[in-house]
């Protein structure tokens, strides 16, 4: 047992040794991905459930709108001023925010649009359920649809 936990931790610390080696090589990214997915970490922090559907929703929208500057940043020039020049355009945060803002959108309409779907469906189980019992009504007569009328006219 304590090998594998001396395993486990050692693993960890490559990992962390890996991925502080590729921030460093990789700042000006960081710094556009940091600044650019600030409505994610909001989303986060306000976020109280343990499955973190808001910062999941908020979050996949909010990194479409910042990839295209990543993409900008890696094909043009991978610098801290083309960075500085992406943050500094109106139209960059315009995207960035925006899309964040169609996140939040969807995470507040979209479970009101499943409630309405599933309604719908409920209903049109409901109907065939009605339809169905009136053929067995037909078919073996009133005793069978259960109903409380039924039960007091019969005598047992």
């Amino acid at each position: 047992m304590a090998a594998r936990s001396a395993s486990a931790a050692s693993t960890k610390a490559i990992i962390l040794l890996v991925v502080a080696g590729l921030l460093v090589f990789t700042l000006p990214t960081v710094l556009i991905l940091c600044v650019g997915m600030l409505p994610t970490f909001a989303a986060f922090l306000i976020d109280r459930r343990r499955e973190k559907y808001t910062t999941l929703c908020v979050g996949a929208m909010n990194f479409v709108g910042v990839i295209p500057f990543l993409a900008t940043l890696w094909t043009e020039d991978h610098s801290f001023d083309m960075a500085f020049t992406i943050l500094g355009d109106p139209l960059g945060w315009l995207m960035m925010l925006g899309s964040a803002g169609i996140g939040w959108a969807i995470y507040f309409v979209a479970p009101n649009i499943v409630a309405m779907f599933m309604a719908a469906r409920i209903e049109q189980r409901i109907e065939r359920l009605k339809h169905r019992q009136t053929e067995l009504v037909e078919e073996w007569g009133p005793g069978v649809s259960g109903s409380e009328d039924d039960e007091k006219a019969e005598p047992k």
